[in-house]
């Protein structure tokens, strides 16, 4: 019997609020903006817990059904999700740099530069220049997706110690343990997305998933007295947001430890109100469609910047609403025609 995947409430809401921070942060320049709003890049952050979290859950509930985890099948799974939109837009754009941009453009010479890195997914990897430098996120994640569910499968138990073993490594990065190591050969914790620490959220998702698999830990947790719970998680979010200047080191673990609470208290409470407010219709729908507009929102941004400064309206809030709007728009269109036809497919490989 095919296994369903797991319906969190409220998730889709969570996802909503992480990519219109995105978007705000492709929209908005940080000069004069309040604290909290200077940060808007850790959205990503968001997502990355999210994904692990749901990823391992996935895994977990595969492997206490099936008694093993089907490798194949997982990667199947991913891929009818992640590649079909994320190439075609490639196809795309090689299509017009190659055969339509001047020879001379310098975003043609940075693009298929680039795009090598694009295609194997290790954009995370190399200073990127273009607007599509944002897939260095969708990059982490794929390697998150090749490494992780095959050491689930074959470690097992030992899973969790490698896990923790690589949280370690990943925040000796973030507290500057390598800085030295890193100088040495040109290169700086800021230089390469690689070294921002992209991969502590991931595992702490993936630990909040394993702690929930197991009825010890999550009765546990579930009788943490949620909105004390819920007000720490949200003060310590507040902290970190408005850290000024670089957040590396305790600001950016305590941001990512907190969204993991958060989550966990959304988890484990489905009926309580945080959830209910996050699964209001509009904010669920535009957490279905994000990542069409994490993907494509560079786009609308571009072509609303220059319609506004055409027209004699540029305004940064303005340039935010409307490209928001728009992405939501070109998302919808991809997901209905392009991408949920093929996700339909993923029920014949649960």
């Amino acid at each position: 019997m095919s296994l369903p995947p797991p319906r969190y409430p409220g998730l889709d809401g969570i996802r909503a609020l992480a990519v219109a921070a995105v978007v705000w942060d492709h929209t908005i320049p940080y000069e004069g903006m309040p604290a909290p709003l200077r940060h808007g890049f850790l959205g990503v952050d968001v997502f990355f817990v999210l994904s692990g979290f749901l990823i391992t859950a996935l895994l977990l509930q595969e492997r206490a059904s099936h008694g093993r985890i089907s490798l194949g099948k997982f990667f199947i799974r991913r891929c009818l999700r992640i590649f079909p939109l994320y190439f075609a837009v490639m196809g795309l754009l090689a299509t017009y740099f190659v055969f339509f941009a001047p020879a001379s453009s310098s975003q043609r010479t940075a693009f298929l530069t680039e795009l090598p890195y694009h295609l194997t997914y290790t954009s995370n990897w190399v200073p990127m220049e273009t607007m599509m430098g944002l897939t260095w996120s969708l990059s982490t994640e794929e390697q998150f997706y090749l490494l992780w569910p095959a050491m689930l499968a074959f470690l097992e138990s030992w899973a969790w110690l490698a896990m923790v073993v690589f949280l370690i490594l990943n925040q000796a990065v973030n507290f500057g343990a390598f800085d030295g190591a890193l100088q040495s050969v040109g290169l700086s914790a800021g230089s390469l997305e690689i070294l921002q620490c992209t991969f502590t959220p991931i595992i702490l998702g993936s630990m909040l998933a394993f702690a929930l698999s197991t009825a010890h830990w999550r009765d546990r947790l579930a009788a943490w007295p949620a909105w004390p719970v819920l007000l720490l998680a949200a003060g310590v979010l507040l902290v970190t947001a408005s850290w000024p200047g670089d957040i590396r080191g305790w600001p950016r673990l305590g941001f990512q430890s907190a969204t993991a609470v958060l989550l966990a208290v959304i988890v484990l409470h489905p009926t309580g109100h945080l959830a209910r407010v996050l699964e209001w219709r509009p904010l669920a729908y535009v957490g279905t469609v994000s990542y069409g507009i994490y993907l494509l929102h560079m786009f609308v941004v571009h072509v609303t910047r220059r319609v506004l400064i055409d027209i004699g309206a540029m305004d940064n809030h303005l340039l935010f609403l409307l490209s928001l709007a728009g992405a939501v728009a070109v998302a919808s269109l991809s997901y209905r025609y392009f991408e949920r036809p093929l996700l339909q497919l993923k029920d014949r490989f649960r």
